[in-house]
């Protein structure tokens, strides 16, 4: 009978310390709280971006900021103001390819554009776009008077990530429509317009 009692006491004591290391185990141990993930945060699709061209003979200045909007990573399209400064005159009477002797000055010319780019490999876009243009000119009684053209460019732009959602845009197009309208002539040497630009966009889903 003893001998009984002193193995149930055994017994019991094992079990009372194997009870207290597990409780001093468990004060011990903290569980580790897994950090709650950081939901994402959704980029906005809009694009803010400028575009600057220079021209040294005549001298001309072409500044036009744009809003565009990503539909995907590899498309956009927006719109934007467009002004034109140009040294060397109006046009002349009957809107021929001369600028006018007896009203020389500078050309004021405003208007916009549309446009779309889609990417082709990478930081390379294929654009388009439809630039629409007021400028002033003479009539044939050397009235001065504005009128509209509309020029279709198409080419490509190169766009260049500069850290973040910013970058910097190199632009080649060509204008369609650039012998039909003397205005074009006088505003532009060359049917290609090449621009300089930087933006800040950021990516759709």
């Amino acid at each position: 009978m003893k001998t009984y009692l002193f193995g149930l006491l055994i017994l019991m004591s094992v079990l009372v310390q194997k009870s207290f290391a597990q409780s001093a185990s468990d004060s011990l141990y903290t569980p580790r709280k897994e950090k709650p993930q950081k939901k994402k945060s959704k980029n906005s699709p809009w694009v803010f971006a400028g575009n600057v061209s220079f021209q040294i003979k005549p001298l001309l200045i072409n500044a036009s900021p744009l809003l565009g909007y990503k539909f995907t990573d590899n498309l956009v399209a927006g719109l934007g103001p467009t002004y034109i400064y140009n040294n060397e005159g109006l046009v002349s009477p009957a809107v021929t390819s001369k600028p006018s002797s007896s009203k020389p000055g500078p050309m004021h010319v405003y208007g916009g554009r549309v446009f779309v780019a889609r990417r082709l490999y990478k930081p390379l876009f294929l654009q388009a776009e439809t630039e629409a243009l007021n400028y002033p000119y003479y009539d044939d009684r050397e009235d001065k008077k504005r009128d509209w053209v509309v020029n279709p460019l198409a080419g490509i732009s190169l766009n260049m990530n500069m850290g973040g959602k910013s970058f910097f845009q190199i632009t080649v197009l060509y204008n369609f429509t650039y012998n039909n309208n003397a205005f074009n002539k006088q505003l532009y040497n060359s049917p290609w317009i090449f621009r300089l630009g930087a933006g800040l966009g950021g990516k759709t889903k």
